[in-house]
């Protein structure tokens, strides 16, 4: 979950840089914008979730990854809302959606192995 955080923390701060660019198409501008807030919100969960893992509340932590899991889906799904226009941020989306896999593989799999799930 630390590498999600720092991942999230890192992409918002690309954003910020990239939206920095004076020139930037308008339709990218808003895009990112939105990638932005969604990076901002998530960054809190991120790190709520890592205090509910090592609460061993994994139930709780496995709600707030999978939570945070759907900003960088939403914020990728948004470049493809209009055509033509290429997302700079697909890397970086697809690695936090696979770091969000693989915590909540883990997550699952203490689960399955007899952790409480609270």
């Amino acid at each position: 979950m630390n590498l999600i955080r720092h991942n999230m923390t890192s992409t918002r701060q690309h954003i910020k840089h990239l939206l920095k660019n004076t020139k930037l198409d308008k339709f990218l501008r808003v895009y990112l914008e939105d990638c932005l807030d969604l990076y901002s919100n998530a960054i809190p969960d991120i790190k709520k979730a890592l205090r509910s893992y090592k609460a061993k509340q994994f139930r709780d932590a496995n709600v707030r990854v999978s939570g945070v899991c759907d900003a960088p889906v939403t914020c990728e799904d948004g470049f493809h809302e209009r055509e033509g226009l290429v997302s700079p941020l697909t890397k970086r989306n697809n690695d936090a959606v696979q770091l969000s896999a693989i915590a909540l593989s883990i997550i699952n799999m203490l689960g399955s192995l007899g952790f409480k799930l609270i």
